[in-house]
């Protein structure tokens, strides 16, 4: 259902099968909370499909891994890891769901400028029209798969506890897939969720509207006119996912040993002061090498913050080469944190930040798990497969860098929402995004020279940290490359009107 509407939606654009990648991958994302799974599930259909267009198969290894890295990310199902930061911030989840909606969505905006603008570059076509699904086919088939999600986001979001959303998607998941109506005994399926229902709304724990929802739900699930999971096959789900919830577990369990120990002897603080002491040193110097007279392009104080954040991402990444997502975002928040809380970071923004880069890890080579199951899709080098991930995810590393400087786009600020600032920082975000990018693939209007990438990559990083005076400078730096880039394509332009009259 999802890679079918996602090529609906984009496959019949340029470079449309990697474009399918990064749309399908993000809806995915939405239900699974493994990078892996995510990249594994995909991966399959879109990375041969984009060998076949045309693109390398380290590029399409890392489009896929890239676009599947956000799955962790991605609301509304972002793995274990965010429900332990509910715990840990003493918020509903949906208030973590909420804070990573932006996010999520500047990983994509970068995976998919990168997508776009190599097929530009490669001139890379879509997909014919007689290879697109067709719209009313797919959907009637696949609509009872929506069910199990719909229902579980509207019980997370009527104030119920994570546990009750999962249960009732988890119930709904199974009927749609094993129960029919035209085999009884699997009708035993519904018969005792809607006992289950009718029990808790009889006792108050569920509410009428919730009640109907979810009865409804059991009972057009069984019309599902897709083949039937059989017994076996249900039986290796449920000890799959047994399997994840006590690989998660042990993970957590042997960590809460390292953080006990942190706590304990407050190393963590210690290596907080030792990151903003080492930073402010730092910042020091470079404040002096940048200011020009009484000119100050930035003030020590950000210049302190930047360099904190640099090195907590470097240390993130390292620490995260290898180690499962929610172990490792206990222990790096045990240790980054407390830096972070120094800096003045908001508690969220800071638990985020340290999320998010420990995520990357599964793009960042040599360690990245993600890639290597892109690679083995792909048939490529599983160390170029990860480079390009890399890159391509210049979104997920860059993010994090700007919720930091810019707390309402997490939407769920102390400040309160402020629709006209969070507008003026998502559009710096996704420009600075849209800059790095092309600075990546080389290729805007027309293809890049080396001086004009740098330019522009200096530009879309000075345009992540939103305010006007880093925005003024970026626009400065990139306005000049954008006037390269369109005299260049009018002679490309002129160059192939010449080639093709003479022809």
């Amino acid at each position: 259902l999802f890679i079918d509407n996602a090529t609906i939606l984009a496959g019949r654009y340029t470079g449309g099968p990697a474009k399918v990648s990064v749309v399908s991958s993000a809806f995915f994302g939405t239900i699974s909370g493994s990078s892996v799974a995510n990249t594994v599930s995909t991966g399959a259909l879109t990375i041969p499909n984009m060998k076949r267009l045309g693109y390398p198969g380290r590029f399409a290894g890392g489009v896929e891994a890239a676009s599947s890295a956000g799955g962790q990310i991605t609301p509304p199902i972002m793995g274990a890891a965010a429900f332990i930061m509910a715990e840990f911030l003493e918020v509903p989840y949906t208030t973590i769901v909420i804070a990573a909606i932006f996010p999520a969505l500047l990983h994509y905006t970068g995976v998919f400028a990168v997508v776009h603008l190599m097929a530009r570059r490669l001139d890379l076509k879509g997909l014919a029209p007689d290879m697109l699904p067709k719209l009313g086919q797919v959907w009637r088939d696949g609509w009872a798969n929506l069910i199990p999600l719909v229902a579980l986001l509207v019980v997370l979001f009527s104030g119920y506890t994570p546990y009750m959303s999962a249960f009732c998607g988890i119930s709904l998941t199974v009927i749609a897939g094993a129960a029919r109506r035209e085999v009884l005994w699997t009708l035993a399926f519904p018969a005792a969720f809607l006992a289950f229902v009718i029990w808790k709304y009889l006792g108050g724990g569920f509410d009428l509207p919730i009640t109907l929802l979810l009865a409804g739900g059991a009972i057009v699930s069984v019309f599902n006119p897709q083949k039937r999971l059989e017994l076996p096959e249900l039986t290796d789900a449920i000890e799959t996912g047994v399997k994840y919830a006590l690989a998660v577990g042990a993970a957590s369990a042997a960590v809460g040993i390292v953080v006990g120990v942190i706590n304990t002897t407050g190393v963590g603080f210690r290596v907080g002061y030792m990151v903003t002491s080492s930073a402010a040193g730092m910042a020091e110097t470079l404040h002096w090498l940048l200011s020009v007279g009484p000119l100050e392009l930035f003030s020590q104080t950000d210049l302190q913050l930047f360099i904190s954040l640099l090195l907590i991402a470097i240390a993130c990444i390292l620490m995260g080469a290898g180690i499962p997502t929610t172990a490792l975002y206990i222990m790096l928040v045990s240790v980054a944190q407390p830096a972070l809380k120094q800096l003045g970071v908001p508690p969220i923004a800071s638990h985020l930040f340290v999320l998010y880069y420990g995520v990357v890890a599964e793009i960042t080579p040599p360690v990245c798990t993600s890639a290597y199951a892109a690679a083995a899709i792909a048939n490529s080098n599983p160390f170029k497969t990860g480079m390009s991930a890399f890159t391509l995810g210049l979104g997920k590393i860059v993010a994090p860098m700007a919720f930091v400087y810019a707390p309402v786009l997490l939407l769920v600020s102390s400040t309160g929402f402020d629709l006209a600032e969070f507008s003026y920082a998502a559009s710096s975000c996704i420009l600075g995004v849209v800059a790095l990018s092309a600075a990546v693939v080389g290729f805007f209007l027309a293809p890049m020279s080396w001086f004009e990438r740098g330019v522009a990559a200096l530009a879309g990083l000075i345009a992540i940290a939103p305010s006007w005076e880093s925005d003024l400078l970026a626009a400065a730096l990139v306005a000049p490359v954008i006037l390269m880039q369109l005299l260049a394509r009018r002679r490309h332009a002129a160059a192939a009107g010449i080639a093709k009259g003479e022809s």
